[in-house]
């Protein structure tokens, strides 16, 4: 329960930003989000709680336009510093990242009673290593390599000084010097993912304090600016991997955090895709092969006994014979004719593939066991050898994770309960290599979320906010409870907070009188054609597809005067896209952006930037992948219906996000136009518009002149 002093120290902060922030005033709808949230987080587990029990859960689907940012940091910052509790607030895209890193953080540090710190949590991977970096600049000033470890000159360089030096040499010394973090989102320059594979390290490749640059270290410093911050922030994929394998090494303990998911809408799916698995067979081949090399290698060097290389001879000799096995008789199947994956319906594997499965894992955590041996014998010698072990130990690391790769993939697809094998779709597919020789991915994946974000966040998480402009489906939460996992938990509150944007005066939803069905492709497209020359009136429009395809093909057939004012997804970077549609709009002229999913979601063009919203066909999940062919297999075979469960809600979600690019302050005003006619002739069409906003809502019917009018329900 809120105390009388946090809740007169919220008062205070919103009183601080109304006569510190120009044009901010609170709105009713963003003072129910606050507390909404100051309850939430007021009724948070103790972190000293035996054993813990769940902290409470709160779901906020907060309209555009809402100020959710503001509404959920003042009270988790007030109520953090007075629990005694950090905060971890996790997006999903950078843009949201950026907003709340540069522009409403700074200004609630500079206006706000309440003094607090901020630090932004990244993976390892986006830091340099410095023993990496002043290795491989030590070795360039020699002349001896380059930047991606091939024979002098350096292929990328800079010129200092009217000399010619490589790049590793300029960020060495920018980083010795402190002019550089070692942060690559703050390089002033470009450095590729290949080459910047070479300058970083992961978790086993880090030999930790025994490091002779640990103090120098770009990681470790940015942790320790964590570990002391009040406000963390973090992406969906952090959270979830801290969560899983160091929740007490980047971030907080789950017990002594506040967390706030913005965006969470898309948390379901980035868990699928962290839990998910994936595992080359020819590639696995190459790299166990030169296992014993390397560890015959690292233990001469190192005046190591021999005992380390003969003790991964065995394990490495079952997992080449097993994948040799596998390559040959993936390869006689006659399933990848036609397509590039096979599935195993209903997650059944062939009795043969479970029990080579079942040595491969066995051999492999052998493997594991021998190789971490090995680092451990390692770490010891860095006491007196530390450069020289550092070298080395980033090889030994990168195979050690590739062993826990191969461990990981082996053990999702190996069901430990065969009546919960359709929890989990297994598929093969068809890949390639150099060779030429076909290669075969081993994939799984969880078909839901539910059970690890149970297991991992919400049975151990002092408290939890999740929010987004678009939570519901249909106008219920049930589909997002059911993908998190928070149905059938108690301690979960739900909350609607309406946009204050007036959308029965401000905005249109349009539906012309089309012909034809979208599912005839060819049909719909060529009507898509006709309609939208006479569409694009105002100067900012954005057009939304559900396929490339249809995408590129009414483009092609557009007149070539429209087709000049049409930036299309693909051409460009996104973000250059979005920059050339303003610069057209402020120079007076029409600009068009013709987007797929990725521009329905994240994309803020507010005023003349955008006044037009054309949906050319109902955005649905894509039922021939793997996962959505699983999962759908599954609810059917529990005898309910996938179309109702799933199709219709996630169509609903999306077309929610979609049109929610039209309004985005509350001054703005337009239109929206749906060229899919079963929005309003299926009754499934008719659920979807019931989750959309209050647009005043116009049809037009076949054979009649005018449209006729009626307000959304």
């Amino acid at each position: 329960m809120l105390t009388d002093s946090e809740k007169s120290l919220i008062q205070d902060c919103l009183a601080a930003l109304k006569q510190g922030l120009p044009g901010f005033r609170t709105r009713r709808a963003q003072l129910e989000m606050i507390a909404a949230v100051s309850n939430t987080f007021a009724a948070c587990s103790a972190s000293d709680a035996a054993p813990h029990e769940p902290g409470p859960v709160l779901c906020v689907e907060a309209g555009t336009g809402c100020g959710k940012s503001i509404a959920y940091l003042v009270p988790a910052i007030v109520l953090g510093r007075s629990r005694g509790k950090r905060v971890v607030v996790s997006t999903s895209t950078t843009a949201l990242q950026g907003q709340l890193a540069d522009k409403d953080i700074p200004a609630l540090q500079r206006l706000i009673p309440t003094p607090f710190t901020v630090a932004i949590a990244k993976g390892r991977g986006r830091y340099a290593c410095a023993a990496k970096l002043f290795d491989q600049a030590a070795s360039a000033r020699q002349g001896r390599i380059d930047l991606d470890g091939g024979a002098s000159p350096a292929r990328d360089s800079l010129t200092d000084g009217g000399g010619v030096i490589p790049v590793v040499v300029t960020l060495s010394r920018a980083l010795e010097s402190g002019a550089w973090d070692g942060d690559r989102d703050s390089l002033t320059l470009t450095v590729g993912d290949p080459d910047w594979a070479l300058l970083t390290t992961d978790r086993l490749g880090c030999s930790g304090n025994h490091c002779p640059y640990f103090a120098q270290c770009p990681f470790y410093r940015a942790r320790e600016s964590v570990r002391s911050a009040d406000v963390i922030i973090a992406n969906h994929s952090l959270v979830l991997a801290s969560l899983e394998i160091d929740a007490a090494g980047v971030l907080p303990a789950p017990a002594d955090t506040l967390y706030v998911f913005d965006e969470a809408h898309s948390l379901p799916t980035k868990a699928i895709e962290h839990f998910a698995q994936t595992m080359p067979v020819l590639g696995s081949l190459d790299w166990i092969g030169d296992v014993p090399d390397l560890v015959r290698d690292v233990s001469s060097a190192l005046l190591l006994p021999d005992r380390f290389r003969v003790a991964v001879l065995a394990p490495c000799q079952v997992l080449l014979d097993g994948l040799t096995d596998l390559h040959r008789r993936v390869k006689s199947l006659e399933a990848f004719e036609d397509k590039k994956a096979r599935r195993f319906r209903h997650g059944i594997l062939p009795a043969w593939l479970q029990v080579l499965g079942d040595r491969m894992v066995a051999a492999a955590v052998t493997l594991l066991e021998r190789l971490q041996s090995l680092r451990e014998a390692m770490l010891e010698r860095a006491r007196t050898e530390a450069v020289f072990v550092q070298r080395l130990l980033s090889m030994v690391g990168f195979t050690l994770t590739r062993v826990e790769l191969l461990i990981g993939t082996w053990r999702l697809w190996l069901p430990a309960n065969p009546a919960h094998s359709g929890h989990v779709a297994r598929w093969i597919e068809l890949g390639e290599t150099l060779s030429g020789e076909p290669d075969f991915l081993l994939c799984a994946s969880p078909l839901a979320a539910a059970s690890a974000l149970r297991r991992l966040l919400w049975a151990r998480a002092a408290a939890v906010v999740l929010t987004s402009a678009t939570l519901t489906s249909c106008g219920a939460f049930d589909l997002f409870l059911r993908q998190t996992g928070l149905k059938p938990l108690t301690a979960v509150r739900c909350l609607r907070v309406a946009s204050p944007f007036d959308y029965a005066v401000k905005a249109k939803l349009c539906v012309p009188a089309m012909r034809t069905d979208p599912r005839d492709l060819a049909l719909h497209t060529q009507e898509v054609m006709e309609h939208l020359p006479r569409l694009i009136q105002t100067r900012g429009t954005l057009v939304l597809f559900a396929s490339g395809r249809q995408m590129r093909t009414v483009h092609a057939g557009l007149p070539q005067a429209l087709q000049f004012r049409i930036l299309m997804q693909g051409c460009a970077s996104k973000t250059e896209l979005i920059a050339r549609h303003k610069a057209a709009i402020d120079r007076g002229e029409v600009s068009v952006i013709f987007g797929l999913a990725s521009f329905a979601e994240g994309v803020d063009l507010a005023r003349e930037y955008c006044t037009h919203v054309i949906v050319a066909k109902l955005s649905f999940p894509v039922p021939d992948t793997p996962i959505e062919e699983a999962r759908r297999e599954w609810i059917e075979r529990q005898g309910r219906s996938a179309f109702a469960e799933v199709t219709v809600p996630e169509a609903t979600m999306r077309l929610a996000q979609a049109v929610g690019r039209l309004l985005r302050t509350i001054d703005d005003e337009g239109v929206v136009t749906c060229l899919d006619r079963r929005l309003v002739d299926t009754g499934w069409g008719r659920r979807i518009l019931k989750g959309l906003p209050p647009f005043q809502l116009e049809i037009a019917r076949p054979g009649q002149r005018s449209a006729g009018r009626r307000r959304a329900t």
